[in-house]
């Protein structure tokens, strides 16, 4: 076997160069296998982290829509209670397989489950004799005066039998006690009613509930004609009408309201195959009642009128 050379500007013989350039080989080998492996490593680990990532994003992506779904649905809430108007009127799914739809239109058009009247802004109290005598016949739909909710509709019997209703009327949210002074008169066919809530903690010298103040049926002029749709807005957006009318000798007894929150609760009998039954329904602040004072300023009252075949749970 041949000597290293001493002096490094001898040569290398032949077997020399042989080794070195194996041993070189080998060691360039050994370092692409480290970076090779250091490489699928690295791959491997960029692989989880990217995994990962796609799992948070995914993650987060559900999260994110489940608190959108939440909110939207909280949102639809407070905007049925709050907007959609002072008044919403629906039919049971019991009623309406019987055939019991409601409609604006007193010949059934578009008849349907649900309706809403358009809300009344900026009211104020009022009286009943500064009503209008006529409120049940002036429209159909939504009629509001300056200082009124006024909402005419008709429930219709579109099946084969005839059928026992029931009629309830509640007051599903009211704010600053407004509802301590409302009044609410019901039309059914022509004939009217008037609801209020009995005063709190005021009695007559016998210790009973102080009555309500005495009101009598409006006469109907002659030859009276309905105002048109442009009327009826022009005249909501003037002042109060203050004028009296002529008043009859029949009274009305305002009925107070079952509880603090079911204004009347009726059934009504024998609704047969084709007929229909007319409400009206007029809601206002009245100023002769003693709760209607300034702490029940901007407040408001909403109603839920609901319809069912009676005997059967709404």
């Amino acid at each position: 076997m041949s000597k290293k050379p001493k002096n490094i500007d001898e040569p290398f013989s032949p077997e020399q160069l042989e080794r070195l350039e194996y041993k070189g080989d080998k060691q360039v080998q050994l370092q692409r296998q480290k970076e090779g492996l250091f490489q699928r490593y690295g791959a491997k680990r960029d692989a989880q982290d990217i995994a990962k990532q796609v799992r948070w994003k995914r993650r987060a992506g559900i999260t994110l829509l489940v608190l959108v779904l939440v909110l939207l649905l909280l949102w639809i809430i407070s905007w049925l209670l709050t907007t959609i108007g002072d008044l919403v009127i629906s039919v049971d799914s019991g009623a309406a397989k019987k055939g019991i739809l409601i409609s604006e239109d007193a010949d059934g058009n578009g008849a349907t489950t649900k309706l809403s009247a358009s809300m009344v802004k900026d009211v104020t109290n009022i009286t009943y004799d500064w009503l209008p005598a006529t409120l049940d016949l002036e429209a159909e739909g939504s009629h509001n005066g300056r200082n009124y909710l006024a909402y005419t509709f008709y429930l219709t019997n579109n099946g084969n039998e005839t059928v026992n209703y029931q009629s309830m009327l509640q007051s599903v949210k009211a704010a600053k006690d407004a509802d301590e002074a409302c009044r609410i008169m019901i039309y059914k066919n022509g004939e009217p009613e008037v609801f209020a809530k009995e005063n709190r903690g005021l009695t007559s010298a016998d210790g009973t509930p102080e009555a309500f103040e005495k009101i009598f049926k409006k006469e109907i002029p002659e030859n009276y004609t309905p105002p048109t749709k442009e009327e009826i807005e022009a005249a909501a957006g003037q002042p109060q009408n203050k004028e009296l009318v002529n008043h009859t000798d029949e009274e009305i007894v305002i009925q107070p309201f079952i509880d603090s929150k079911t204004v009347f609760n009726t059934e009504i009998e024998g609704l047969e195959p084709g007929q229909t039954d007319k409400y009206t329904i007029v809601m206002w602040i009245e100023g002769e009642d003693p709760e209607c004072l300034d702490v029940i300023r901007d407040g408001y009252v909403k109603l839920m009128w609901f319809f069912n075949i009676a005997d059967e749970e709404l």
